[in-house]
């Protein structure tokens, strides 16, 4: 399709001096159905702006119908070669188009972006044409996206619906309870903790398994906000910025496994030795994980005005409590208040 004054999309013309010899003959090559000689004869060489065109659409013809990111640093290359020419808008044009066509069919979020650039050229250069194309591909890019979306959450409810066969409370996060592997994940698993959960099934979207089936954990990084909370066979909306009484109150109508309110943190065997300050650290860090540490600094003071007063110095006081955390977590594994200390 002509959309530049009679150029191909690409920008791609036929100069004639010596300098563009290997152009001629890649494009010869790349007309001929041989993208890998064309990609050999410019392997190596420096690239003029028709050269770096060339290149690309030689590096995309090779990797077939989906295309390849290989592409993009020569669009950029040649982009900045039309840019010195500021005389030459349709030159400039028919470049960002090629781009944004690129971007567009890999996906990237930057794609929109490019086309508009390369519409706003094509408007300034007068060119009906272009205008048209570009309209043309950046309104099917959005029935695109839109048909992705609802496909990817369907796939995603019908897969939910399928394991959240019980009443039994179930998350599903990016990796475990005992280790997200994301700060959403991990602020999670803080707030059940918070509201007293001992124990919870939980399902780790991040890696294929027995339970996952292939292909939903890039879902899940798409289009669908983790974790996720099922009560009951519902989904919690917002759950993670209830008040954690109503968060508890909703896990416990739910039937899942609390600690008691009345409960105390770090009993028995592992608090022989330690100062009251140091106990109540560890409750907070087994419930809220660590860093945040003029956080839990402020909040000891009204209580342990011994324990240390700066965020700097409770974090080194850690860093010397953890080891003896790590040996007294040998001698009883399970905390009584139902928390674990795996930041140890």
């Amino acid at each position: 399709m002509d959309v530049m004054d009679g150029q191909s999309p690409t920008g791609l013309e036929g100069h004639q001096s010596d300098d563009d010899q290997n152009v001629r003959q890649a494009a010869q090559l790349l007309s001929s159905g041989n993208p890998a000689a064309a990609i050999e004869c410019l392997n190596g060489k420096t690239l003029n702006l028709d050269g770096h065109l060339l290149m690309a659409e030689a590096l995309w013809t090779q990797a077939g119908p989906g295309g390849t990111r290989e592409s993009l640093k020569h669009y950029e290359a040649a982009e900045l070669a039309a840019g010195a020419d500021v005389s030459n808008v349709s030159k400039q044009a028919a470049v960002a188009l090629g781009h944004g066509w690129a971007l567009l069919q890999l996906k990237d979020p930057n794609a929109h972006g490019k086309l508009a650039f390369a519409r706003d050229l094509a408007q300034k250069d007068g060119n009906s044409a272009a205008i048209d194309f570009v309209d043309s591909l950046l309104e099917n890019a959005e029935q695109v996206e839109q048909a992705d979306s609802s496909t990817e959450e369907a796939t995603w409810a019908a897969f939910v619906k399928a394991y959240v066969t019980s009443d039994q409370p179930v998350v599903f996060m990016c990796g475990s309870i005992h280790e997200p592997l994301d700060e959403a994940s991990a602020s999670g698993v803080a707030r059940l903790k918070e509201a007293g959960v001992k124990a919870v099934k939980s399902v780790n979207v991040s890696e294929t398994g027995p339970e996952l089936p292939g292909g939903l954990q890039t879902l899940s990084s798409l289009s669908v906000k983790l974790p996720q909370l099922y009560l009951k066979g519902a989904l919690v909306e917002n759950w993670m910025k209830l008040d954690t009484k109503d968060l508890r109150s909703l896990l416990a109508d739910a039937g899942a496994n609390l600690r008691s309110e009345e409960s105390e943190p770090c009993h028995g065997v592992f608090s022989d030795g330690l100062e009251n300050w140091q106990i109540r650290l560890i409750d907070l860090i087994s419930k809220r994980g660590l860093g945040d540490w003029d956080s839990k600094a402020k909040e000891l003071q009204p209580d342990f005005p011994e324990s240390p007063k700066t965020g700097s110095e409770l974090e080194e006081a850690w860093n010397h409590l953890a080891p003896l955390v790590k040996d007294k977590l040998e001698e009883q594994q399970e905390m009584p208040c139902g928390h674990s200390c795996n930041t140890c």
